[in-house]
């Protein structure tokens, strides 16, 4: 059974592969000089949301949907729809990555409520969110 951190929405394990899960437990997802990783607190990604006056945020992307590489180029034209998509809301620009294997995307940490961040990960296609709270373990949060 995958540990609660990885369980947000589906109880079941993951309804992704396991090359995919275990991207998603070595991955350091970065906005703002903050660092979030699955399933640990972060003093940075508290302060970031303090700073913003916010509970609550999701890390969010455009890059490979349903986890199918894409161009670079194609990937960057996402990102920037998804901003265009974001414009009303308040985001910090980030990254995530991880060293092993090495890969690294574009994200948007989305400040605030997660349903709308939710809402615009479905949009462009991803399998998941990363929830961070004030003083909380981060999460993932499967969309599909």
């Amino acid at each position: 059974m995958p540990p609660p951190h990885a369980r947000f929405l589906h109880p079941a394990p993951l309804p992704v592969g396991a090359r995919l899960a275990r991207g998603w437990r070595l991955t350091a997802y970065e906005a703002g000089g903050a660092v979030a990783r699955l399933g640990r607190r972060s003093a940075s990604v508290d302060a970031l949301l303090m700073a913003a006056g916010v509970r609550e945020g999701a890390f969010a992307g455009a890059w490979n949907p349903l986890s199918r590489a894409r161009p670079r180029g194609w990937n960057d034209r996402a990102l920037t729809r998804l901003r265009q998509a974001a414009s009303r809301l308040r985001w910090v620009e980030g990254i995530g990555r991880a060293d092993r294997p090495t890969w690294c995307e574009q994200h948007l940490l989305i400040l605030g409520d997660v349903r709308r961040t939710a809402v615009l990960a479905r949009r462009f296609r991803q399998h998941a969110i990363l929830r961070v709270r004030l003083r909380a373990l981060s999460r993932l949060l499967v969309l599909r």
